[in-house]
């Protein structure tokens, strides 16, 4: 058996980071796997028809927005029947489910394929639905606004200063010196968070979760001032910022956050907010299956880290669909 027998793994040809050079880089490490290199979503939609049954995994080579559009291109391709179990290969800048799961390295990731353990080990994750697209998460305000400057501040880097915008450091110096003053020039908007299910639960200061009395379809759960409004089930958001440290709770329902403080405040809670402090000032949770959330004004919208423009109502619900996602704490070893 050649190593890496078992997997498919996609890569973007259009990734900045990758592509070509990774795609021969993993195909290399990994003979026995099947190796795509791919232009477009129909060619990952044909490359998933002929895939062989009774894969390991089918991976992504890339970020959020690649393994956000693996999981659609599963939905196109395999419908209604049960979806392959997959993976993340972190290439990207946001990497979010691909961090939450321990991914090292691409190249430790390719030695842990190399000789995986037996049987691989997987962790559960829900998903929800936003204008048509699965993702594990999506919101409008600050998140959107971040991830936006902090993309635009990586495009523009050049030489050594490119390396940085690309870290930890990057992202939060994007936050205070690009989205920051935006937020103070124009203020928060107001929004109403209105619920569409038939209940939802909410999470109490010593973290055990408390089912709402008398909320329902069409009970508001907030009215008011918003810097984010946002929901995922994934409780990061890549580099280690847990951005919603509940969202796997509750599989089944989407972690719904608010928060409300303004700019000043925010930036005086970084380290709290990075590191998912419970409680938090200014900050809201709720568990449910679905939610409309009505602006005062039209705000950015990003749906798994990746801009979509602006909008003044969203709709998010949590799908019926599950994912398995191979846990890189339990192959690398």
């Amino acid at each position: 058996m050649s190593r890496g027998d078992g997997f498919a793994i996609v890569v973007s040809a259009n990734a900045k980071r990758g592509g070509r050079r990774v795609a021969a880089q993993i195909a290399r490490a990994l003979p026995g796997a099947n190796v795509r290199l791919t232009k477009s979503a129909g060619e990952v939609d044909a490359w998933l028809k002929g895939l062989r049954p009774n894969l390991h995994a089918v991976l992504a080579a890339g970020g959020d927005g690649t393994a956000v559009a693996l999981v659609n291109a599963l939905r196109r391709v395999f419908g209604a029947a049960g979806f392959p179990r997959i993976g993340v290969l972190p290439l990207g800048t946001g990497n979010a489910w691909a961090h939450v799961t321990g991914a090292p390295k691409l190249h430790r990731c390719l030695e842990g394929l190399a000789a995986p353990s037996d049987p691989l080990p997987f962790r559960r994750f829900g998903l929800l639905e936003c204008e048509g697209v699965l993702t594990h998460f999506a919101g409008c305000g600050w998140d959107a606004q971040i991830l936006d400057d902090y993309r635009t501040q990586v495009a523009q880097s050049k030489g050594p200063s490119k390396i940085l915008s690309k870290s930890v450091y990057g992202y939060v110096a994007a936050c205070l010196f690009r989205t920051a003053p935006k937020a103070v020039l124009h203020g928060r908007p107001h929004v109403i968070v209105e619920n569409l299910a038939d209940e939802a639960w909410t999470i109490t200061a010593d973290r055990k979760l408390l089912k709402l009395n008398g909320v329902g379809r069409g009970t508001v759960l907030w009215d008011g001032p918003a810097s984010v409004a946002a929901c995922s089930t994934c409780p990061e958001l890549g580099y280690g910022f847990r951005a919603f440290p509940f969202a796997e709770r509750f599989l089944g329902m989407m972690n719904v956050r608010i928060y409300d403080e303004d700019t000043l405040a925010a930036i005086g809670h970084i380290p709290a907010l990075w590191r998912g402090q419970h409680p938090l000032n200014g900050m809201h949770d709720w568990f449910t299956t679905q939610v409309r959330m009505t602006f005062s004004r039209v705000v950015p919208l990003q749906i798994g880290g990746d801009a979509i423009g602006t909008r003044q109502s969203v709709e998010y619900r949590i799908h019926d669909r599950e994912i398995e996602l191979l846990d890189w704490r339990g192959v690398i070893r």
